[in-house]
Formats: structure tokens, C-alpha cells, sequence
């Protein structure tokens, strides 16, 4: 009885070696397509809110109550052909935290737009242009005690940026993004932040402009 387990034991080992052989072999080429070499078109994202509760009931190391909301959507669409790329993302962020008596002030909040096309130097090597907005939904206050001053708003400031320059993609993971030819525009539409000339704009000015290099690298 012993032998004849031990027998279809080998027997199904052996089986298993040979398809699995097959498969490898036949598989091969697919398997050693890795993700920077797929063409077409690969998206993705994620949407996330997350909320967290403090509740302290005679603590006696003190403490205080607090209730914070987090929210993220990401979303990202790349392109990939023998010859250019095309990638552009989209990150939008919100957060509040309410602690104590205080009420719910921001933790995050942000609207961050980026689309890139690159065209093939030579092997991972891309002439590229990028462009690049950023702002936030809601304004923004520094506290001090009951007091509150805004210092911030919705495209206020407002952030556009154009770079033109050599992109290194090695893989679908890793891009270093190197541009000396970049422009860079603040914009802040708030009146009242336009007056104090918040974010290096001139006093009553509601835009600056600024010419110079960048360089963006992800991981």
C-alpha cells in the first residue's frame, strides 16, 4: 500500500514538472514583459475617506475630545506607444478635525492637476513638456485664540507651470523629470489677499510670473 501511494506521489510530481515546463515555456515572452513596456493605455485610481474618533471619559492624563474626516480621490491615465507617453493625474485631497470645543478647521485641501508628453530620444530617454495646476477648494485661516485671519482661498493662490525638457522613465515606476526652460504663474483672485500682495504678488496685482528650471522626479 505504501508503495503504491509513494508511486502516484512521483507520478504526480512528475506531471506537475512537465505542464508546468509547458506553461513557462509558452508563457515565456509574456512573462517577461514587464509594466514599462506595455503599449496602450493604463488607468488607475483610488477613493478613500477615512474618519476617526476621540472619545476621552475621566482620562486622567487629560486629553481632549476630537472627530477628524479625510477624504482622497487619485485618479491617473498613461499612454504608452513605441515612440511618446502621455501621462496626467489627478490628486484632490480634503480633511477637517474638529478638537475640543474648538469648531472643524482644515487638514487638508488641495486640487493638483499634472498631464506630461514626452516624445523618444533615444532609450528611456524622452524630449517632454509638462504642464502643471494647482489650487484648493476652500479657505484657508490662520487661529490665534478666538481670532481667526484668511489667508488663503480658492485661486488664491493659484499655481500654472509649463517646463520643457528631458524626461528619464528607466520603468512604469520611476520618472525624473529635468526642464530648464520652465515658466511659473501665481495667481490670487481674492481681493483681499491681492491687496496685501500674499503669495509675492504685487500689492492689487492678481497675477506674477516667473521664468526658470525644474525638476520633478517620482516614484
Amino acid at each position: 500500500m505504501k508503495r503504491k501511494i509513494f508511486s502516484s506521489l512521483l507520478l504526480v510530481l512528475f506531471a506537475g514538472t512537465v505542464i508546468s515546463g509547458q506553461v513557462t515555456e509558452g508563457e515565456k515572452s509574456l512573462r517577461a514583459q514587464s509594466a514599462d513596456t506595455t503599449l496602450g493605455w493604463k488607468k488607475g485610481g483610488i477613493v478613500s475617506v477615512n474618519l476617526a474618533q476621540t472619545s476621552l471619559t475621566n482620562w486622567a492624563a487629560g486629553g481632549q475630545k476630537s472627530v477628524a474626516i479625510n477624504g482622497i480621490f487619485s485618479r491617473f491615465a498613461n499612454f504608452k506607444s513605441e515612440k511618446f507617453t502621455w501621462d496626467n493625474s489627478l490628486d484632490v485631497g480634503y480633511g477637517l478635525l474638529k478638537q475640543g470645543e474648538q469648531g472643524y478647521r482644515k487638514t487638508d485641501d488641495k486640487i493638483d492637476l499634472l498631464s506630461k508628453y514626452g516624445r523618444q530620444a533615444f532609450k528611456n530617454v524622452y524630449y517632454a513638456a509638462l504642464v502643471n495646476f494647482k489650487t484648493q477648494m476652500q479657505p484657508g485661516y490662520k487661529y490665534e485664540g478666538e481670532e481667526k485671519t484668511k489667508i488663503s482661498n480658492l485661486f488664491a493662490p493659484a499655481y500654472l507651470l509649463a517646463a520643457l525638457g528631458l524626461d528619464y522613465k528607466p520603468n512604469a515606476y520611476f520618472s525624473a523629470f529635468i526642464a530648464p526652460l520652465t515658466a511659473k504663474f501665481t495667481f490670487v483672485t481674492d481681493e483681499d489677499l491681492s491687496e496685501i500682495g500674499a503669495f509675492g504678488v504685487t500689492p492689487g496685482e492678481k497675477s506674477r510670473g516667473e521664468i526658470g528650471g525644474y525638476l520633478r522626479a517620482i516614484y
